[in-house]
């Protein structure tokens, strides 16, 4: 089933708030002292990651059925 425009609209909505979260999560782990703290910050970190990959995956598989042009998400490109 194809996804609507209103789908596409909320999963590129979801890609930037997970590349935001995932941003965040690099920065508070830079910034922990405690170890434990800082491992788990980046395992809540890898876990956005993949949430991002797998919606990037579906929006990416949408949009080659659908023929339209691909457009980045706001805030930037996945950097990490």
């Amino acid at each position: 089933m194809p996804l609507s425009s209103k789908d596409l609209h909320y999963l590129k909505d979801e890609l930037s708030w997970e590349l935001l979260a995932m941003k965040k999560c690099h920065h508070f782990a830079q910034e922990a002292q405690d170890p434990q703290v800082r491992q788990l910050i980046d395992r809540v970190g890898r876990i956005h990651q993949q949430h991002y990959e797998i919606l990037l995956s579906q929006l990416q598989s949408e949009v080659q059925t659908a023929g339209i042009q691909p457009q980045p998400p706001a805030g930037g490109t996945m950097t990490q």
